[in-house]
């Protein structure tokens, strides 16, 4: 219930500071029915009516064991210590957030979305703290893709666990495709036997970006996401679609990629007061309440 009561309210300060005066239609995915038809009726009265929601039901890929899945992982110390089996929503998720243009496929985005040039994906957690009375879309007319802010990882074990053996799958990606990379980066790297490439990056947040799904597609995006999902590389090595979607625009782009600083700038925020680290998708309200969440972390302590 508080997370319902938090994600209203992220939702009124997205009208409130950007979306009231541009109006565009925003579809509300979930995994599973989590928000009731009460509820629904309620936003599309108080704060717009096309706002839309779609129900989706992801499952792990038939060509992935469970065996075989990030959670099992346990080599690494950050799954031992935070990714266990409940995590699996979140490699869902990552699933979803990669697979920007395959509409309607399991645990994807609707196919009701296929009729647009460009989308924004937005996460809940973030929400608009200041106005900004801009249309975001417009840096599209010259960029593929819009970030919200970006990041370097350090070179430590935690980066390494969240991108293992990624460098080796997308420079195999390139040679075998015959590109010639436009970042220079990563057209130097190409020669080297370690993955040092993954921390020279700014990597894309992940969590608000903006594509413009045809200037991808013209450069065999559907091809790239192929061999991605045939690899499995978003469930076996929770690869995220800020690291899979921002190496494609590197390559493929001479301006790949335009940074809001929305972070810096202290327009968003990416945790609203009063929001959990994370919810765990397919258990009950009870298990993610804060109380009992609270109980459980006394047991592991």
């Amino acid at each position: 219930m508080q997370e319902l009561i938090l994600f209203q309210k992220r939702l009124v300060f997205f009208y409130k500071n950007w979306n009231n005066k541009f109006r565009y239609p925003i579809y509300i995915h979930t995994f599973g029915k989590i928000i009731d038809d009460n509820l629904k009726k309620h936003i599309n009265k108080n704060i717009d009516k096309n706002i839309y929601f779609i129900e989706i039901n992801p499952k792990i890929p038939k060509n992935i064991d469970e065996k075989d899945l990030y959670y099992n992982r346990t080599y690494h110390d950050y799954v031992k210590r935070a990714f266990t089996k409940k995590r699996l929503g979140f490699l869902h998720m990552c699933h979803f957030l990669t697979n920007i243009n395959s509409y309607g496929n399991i645990g994807c985005i609707g196919k009701e979305l296929k009729k647009y040039d460009s989308l924004m994906f937005f996460d809940d957690d973030i929400y608009f703290k200041k106005k900004i009375d801009y249309d975001l879309f417009k840096y599209l007319e010259k960029y593929p893709a819009v970030t919200g802010f970006t990041s370097k990882l350090k070179r430590n074990h935690n980066a390494f666990a969240v991108t293992e053996n990624l460098w080796d799958f997308f420079k195999s990606y390139i040679i075998k495709n015959n590109i010639s990379p436009k970042d220079k980066n990563i057209k130097e790297s190409l020669s080297d036997k370690d993955d040092k490439i993954i921390n020279k990056l700014d990597w894309s947040c992940g969590s608000f970006d903006i594509y413009d799904i045809k200037k991808l597609e013209s450069k065999n995006w559907s091809e790239y996401l192929n061999e991605i999902n045939s690899y499995g590389g978003v469930y076996k090595f929770r690869w995220n679609n800020g690291y899979t979607i921002n190496l494609f625009l590197r390559t493929h782009f001479d301006e790949p990629l335009y940074n809001l600083n929305f972070l810096e700038k202290g327009v968003i925020d990416t945790k609203i007061e009063g929001s959990d680290e994370f919810i765990y998708h397919g258990y009950k309200n009870y298990y993610n309440s804060k109380i009992f969440r609270f109980f459980l972390d006394l047991k592991k302590n």
